[in-house]
């Protein structure tokens, strides 16, 4: 549980926070690697309520959406991908729930930030603790424990208005306590949120002339969290913690916007989609911990079932007519609207479901004075996700006409039951059994080694088939089917100078497994043969990362400033890379190349005077393929990251009005503009002439409040300065003139009142 020192500071200075990144509780300026971490204060007073604000304030790491509904994958020190599995763990508590990709439109889930106690972001791999998928690093999100011996109950409301856009509004309450002492507790939590839109649909066909109706702030949506944990301690040394975690979110549309048709500058955003894109994903994680404290160690076991399903509409009434186009002569291309048609849409619905059971068994030393501690545990999990794609298109016809040809002729398969474009399925299965272990041995007082290994057995199958004038010819892909072997290791040695300074150095291994690829259609051949290939490669292996890191942590001037620092080197081999299939709008994965990962963070919290706190951090990476694959990309291009980074923070106290505490607090967050990526690249296959840098940007947030007898009611500005920067730029087809552009929500002011007893 994240807590501060026992006066809740450390000497007067800053105040500390227990975390569990080694699976084992220590004081944050003790762990021999970089983290991060938020408790509930850090959360609250920073206004965070999701991964993307946790992202955009923590150094090394971004959020990069990836074009459906509101999905977006992770990037940690230049380590993320869009395809196979992820490269970034995902925890809620002990559960792993990150996913993989199958089909074209799963990525990971995150939890919204509610009534957590805090949050871990441990950069780098972890391999060794926490297996695969935890190749670039690890986010966690610890909740509450329910206690055995007094109450306490958390409740929190806010409204808030956007310029250009509609209101959003939050309420939430969490209690918990003992329902017979010492014995029982409880802990639940309810949450509701509503986000309000703020960007414009209006179907952009041309031969509308302006009389599309428009659905104003069509991107806003809807989330309930829910959280209801038991704590049974039927005797001593034993408690009994089963938990149930649900989170339903709801986008009724895409927060892209189209360049041509919007004022970014002026606030006007506008998505010219005839029809609506909604996003529901929904999961539920039943967990049952169990806990049993003998001689010396520590017993822990962790079981759960995480079940999900996403499902989200993707508009292809401008995707097909571009996709034809890009398959005839330039002077006979339609673009992305059928001439003279207004009422032409295609649409395809994609559902992805998701089943993964784990169990931990850990076996750990609770004795913090011995000079031997150590962790050994057994991990076991089975994963089945099934993804489905239908694109519904009627209509198709009206534009292979234009080319005089049905749509046998054109695609080489007629629709399906007359409607039906494609229809196609993929099923994956990852199973895992591992065994770990870490031990840290104090050579000296001052001296410690570090010594970790997982040993695990990783196998993988998938299948797929599609069917439909878009794929052409029915494609099976036969069960395929990877069994490996994977070796993390981890070591490390710290320098423990004195109780204010640590010096450590680790070098640690991480991976991700590999999968099989869904089919592609017959209008692909072109492509796979300008990208070097006869056919697609059915599978895939796994790739991986060794990093190696030097860091300090350092308190200084009687503890009133605290500097955390890292510089590290990455290596990652056989990278799953996505080929992409310009001009049939179909991908494919393989092992392609490697790439190299330098740069270092810096953190640093002070404490000046009484009442005033200032927190700052630097971060830089840069990561690029060290290696050419021809066609794809060139030694020297880089991988999708904005450089450099940094945040400040600005806090003051003091008390006003008499007895209540009055606070003020300013965080700015900058990054640098991204470096040549292999889209941009003119030697690559996949140059897009009008793709562009992510800009530099600057983000500016303000709140201040009061606090009384457990109260507190304060007012926010988020996007100050209302940016509006081309987050993500793209086109559904090389070449295509429409982009479609992600950006920072606008100006937002708004009130939050909250209670904690």
């Amino acid at each position: 549980m994240a807590q501060g020192a026992a006066d809740g500071k450390a000497d007067n200075g800053i105040s500390e926070i227990v975390v569990t990144a080694t699976r084992q509780a220590e004081v944050l300026s003790k762990v021999s690697q970089s983290v991060t971490a938020l408790n509930e204060k850090a959360l609250d007073v920073r206004g965070i309520k999701g991964v993307a604000d946790i992202s955009r304030l923590t150094p090394g790491i971004e959020l990069n959406p990836n074009g459906f509904g509101s999905q977006a994958d992770i990037s940690i020190r230049g380590i993320s991908s869009q395809v196979g599995a992820a490269t970034t763990g995902i925890y809620i508590d002990d559960t792993p729930i990150q996913t993989r990709i199958v089909g074209y439109s799963a990525t990971n889930t995150y939890p919204l930030v509610f009534d957590l106690d805090r949050v871990e972001v441990l950069r780098g791999p972890q391999g060794t603790l926490f297996g695969s998928g935890s190749e670039g690093g690890t986010i966690r999100f610890i909740t509450p424990e329910p206690s055995l011996t007094k109450y306490s109950a958390y409740v929190r409301s806010e409204v808030s208005g956007t310029k250009g856009g509609d209101p959003s509004y939050e309420g939430g309450v969490a209690v918990g306590g003992p329902i017979k002492q010492d014995v029982l507790g409880f802990r639940l939590s309810i949450w509701d949120r509503h986000d309000g839109g703020y960007v414009d649909r209006k179907n952009a066909n041309p031969d509308l002339n302006g009389a599309a109706p428009v659905e104003k702030n069509a991107n806003w949506s809807d989330t309930q969290v829910a959280r209801l944990a038991l704590t049974y301690a039927p005797f001593a040394h034993l408690t009994i913690t089963p938990s149930l975690f649900y989170q339903d979110r709801q986008v009724h549309d895409i927060g892209t916007y189209w360049e041509g048709y919007s004022a970014a500058g002026a606030g006007k955003f506008v998505n010219g989609q005839p029809l609506a894109q909604p996003d529901h994903d929904r999961f539920i994680l039943p967990a049952l911990k169990i806990q049993y404290e003998f001689s010396g160690m520590t017993l822990i076991s962790n079981t759960s079932m995480y079940q999900r399903k996403d499902t989200l509409q993707d508009d292809y009434s401008t995707l097909v007519p571009a996709v034809a186009s890009s398959l005839v002569p330039p002077e006979l291309a339609i673009g992305n609207f059928v001439p003279g048609d207004t009422g032409y849409s295609a649409y395809a619905r994609m559902v992805n479901k998701q089943s993964v059971w784990t169990e931990e068994l850990r076996l750990q030393s609770s004795d913090k004075t011995s000079r031997v501690t150590w962790v050994a545990g057994l991990f076991m999990s089975e994963s089945r996700q099934k993804a489905y794609e239908n694109i519904v298109d009627p209509r198709l016809g009206e534009i292979t006409g234009i080319y005089g040809l049905s749509v046998q002729e054109f695609w080489g398969m007629p629709l399906i039951d007359n409607k039906y474009s494609l229809i196609a399925a993929g099923k994956a299965v990852d199973r895992q059994t591992a065994l770990f272990g870490e031990v840290n041995y104090h050579l000296t007082e001052q001296i410690k080694l570090t010594a970790g290994l997982r040993v695990a057995r990783a196998s993988f199958m998938g299948e797929g088939f599609g069917t439909g004038a878009f794929v052409g010819q029915p494609i099976v892909q036969p069960a395929s089917k990877t069994t490996e072997t994977p070796v993390t290791p981890k070591f490390g040695i710290s320098y423990q100078y004195d109780n204010n300074n640590l010096l450590y150095v680790s070098a640690a291994k991480g991976y991700r497994i590999g999968g099989a690829n869904s089919p592609v259609g017959d209008s692909c051949g072109a492509d796979l043969t300008a990208q070097g290939y006869n056919s697609m490669p059915n599978t895939f292996a796994s790739d991986s990362v060794w990093s190696y890191e030097l860091g300090a942590k350092n308190k200084l001037f009687n503890r009133k400033l605290e500097i955390n620092s890292s510089i590290y080197h990455i290596d990652w081999k056989s990278i799953q890379q996505v080929v992409y299939l310009s001009h049939c709008a179909q991908q494919f994965v393989d092992n392609l190349g490697q790439a190299s990962s330098d740069g270092f963070d810096v953190q640093l919290a002070a404490h000046p005077i009484d009442g005033l706190t200032i927190e700052a951090s630097v971060g830089y990476t840069n990561a690029t393929f060290s290696k050419s694959v021809k066609t794809l990309v060139q030694k020297g291009d880089h991988i999708e990251t904005q450089p450099w980074s940094g945040t400040l923070g600005v806090t003051y106290d003091a008390k006003v009005f008499g007895d209540y505490d009055g606070f003020v607090r300013a965080d700015y967050t900058y990054h640098s503009k991204s470096a040549l990526t292999s889209n941009r690249d003119p030697a690559n296959g996949s140059y897009d002439p009008a793709a562009l840098p992510t800009p530099s940007t600057n983000y500016l947030t303000l709140r201040g409040g009061l606090r009384w007898s457990g109260y507190d009611v304060s007012l926010f500005i988020d996007n100050v300065t209302n940016e509006h920067p081309n987050l993500t730029r793209y086109s559904e087809v090389l070449g295509n003139p429409v982009h479609r552009d992600f950006t920072f929500r606008p100006l937002t002011v708004g009130l939050t009142a909250a209670y904690r007893y």
